[in-house]
């Protein structure tokens, strides 16, 4: 049945965002609704191509990270002084659903200054929670990240739980041991931002990531609270919402530090890692001879077809200590056995050694013997790997995520 809605998406902005959004687009175009893409390589003549495609129409903005929401010249009016002052959604009446796959402290001026109409998700409970305190007049639920599927997995053995025992022999092949997707980051590289503050700040900073190193287990908000209100003991909820904007540096040195900590362990620990992403190859290791890297940044879909050749697939958390990531979902979907640290919702979500397997950030030094452990059971891991599939494909795709948005359009 044709719906009279049109919903919008945005693409060519961040490449990970536009496959999220290709996958959304899907589960409502099966239900009939009209797709409309937002194409920020020719912004301008898709603004006047939606100004055209919504006369006489209801429609609805899905966007990730405020991509639309952020100010962009030709989707603003702006005042004499050149600062935005309405957007093209209010102008047309568009109501926007906005998905912030990071903690709310990166997107501080938006929340701040927020367009109407404006509904928001976070992907991890506890930034609901933050958003619920710190913006309480801004629409927030709690919507989790979802898996990658491929249009077609061409000469790729796939399980699922009706037929398990003949694809078996197939899985057994997968030419990946373990298959990592992210880019190197080096820690370095953040370190030279934060180099460039005053002595003092730089060493609260710093004070502050040692804390995260010691108990990993802290979520941001609850530690950064401490250290700022041992600093400012009156501070209000306000001074501390401007305050933590100016974290996301060390929300991306922890995250960064402990991804390249469990690659290296692993990798010299005796474990050949296929890592997809750039840089990887920069990285000190002491066996580097298994750690495989294409060498290159990869797109979404490759991202996938990696996860797909592998038994197992790595994740590691990006601070989200009450949600997931989409690289547990993807795994699970091409019949790879999830291998993470855990949060608050994986626990509720999927369990140990049934649907997936954790492994604890603070005794990494355990990794090697861990994996090696898994695959001395080869069949164990691939009816591991058939229950979470089974379980991902119920409950967590993006069409699962389209389910509970729909409600809001």
């Amino acid at each position: 049945m044709k719906m009279e809605k049109i919903i919008i998406f945005c693409k060519h902005a961040v490449e990970t965002l536009t496959y999220f959004s290709e996958q959304l687009a899907d589960a409502f175009a099966a239900w009939g609704y009209e797709i409309f893409w937002m194409d920020f390589e020719m912004l301008g003549l898709s603004v006047w191509k939606l100004r055209q495609a919504v006369q006489g129409k209801k429609a609805v903005l899905i966007t990730f990270n405020f991509i639309g929401l952020s100010g962009e010249e030709q989707l603003w009016e702006s005042d004499h002084a050149g600062d935005p002052v309405i957007s093209l959604w209010e102008m047309l009446e568009i109501p926007c659903l906005n998905i912030m796959v990071d903690h709310p402290i990166y997107y501080y001026k938006a929340l701040r200054y927020p367009i109407a109409n404006l509904r928001t998700f976070c992907i991890d409970r506890d930034h609901v929670s933050y958003m619920r305190r710190f913006y309480p007049d801004i629409f927030c639920e709690f919507l989790p990240l979802a898996g990658n599927c491929l249009s077609e997995q061409a000469g790729i053995a796939i399980p699922a739980a009706s037929d398990s025992d003949q694809l078996f022999e197939q899985w057994k092949k997968r030419p990946y041991t373990l298959a990592f997707t992210a880019n190197y980051v080096p820690v370095s590289n953040i370190d030279r931002q934060l180099a460039a503050m005053d002595s003092e700040y730089r060493d609260f900073y710093y004070e502050i990531i040692d804390a995260f190193i010691q108990n990993p287990k802290q979520d941001l908000l609850s530690c950064i609270e401490t250290y700022l209100r041992r600093e400012i003991p009156d501070l209000s909820d306000d001074q501390l919402c401007e305050g933590m904007s100016s974290m996301p540096a060390v929300d991306l040195w922890i995250r960064t530090y402990f991804r390249e900590k469990t690659v290296r362990i692993l990798a010299e620990g005796g474990i050949k890692v296929h890592v997809s992403g750039k840089d990887w190859d920069s990285m000190r290791c002491a066996r580097p001879e298994n750690l495989i890297s294409t060498g290159r940044m990869v797109a979404s879909v490759d991202c996938v077809r990696a996860m797909a050749k592998a038994k197992l697939a790595l994740n590691t958390m990006p601070w989200f200590k009450d949600g997931a990531h989409d690289r547990i979902f993807t795994a699970m979907l091409q019949g790879t056995a999830a291998f993470t640290d855990d949060s608050v919702y994986l626990r509720e979500q999927f369990v140990h050694m049934d649907t997936i397997v954790y492994y604890d950030i603070q005794r990494l030094e355990l990794l090697p013997e861990q994996v090696m452990c898994l695959l001395e059971d080869p069949e164990l891991l691939f009816r591991l790997s058939c229950r979470g599939k089974a379980a991902a494909e119920r409950l967590h795709t993006w069409k699962n995520r389209a389910q509970h948005l729909r409600t809001y359009i």
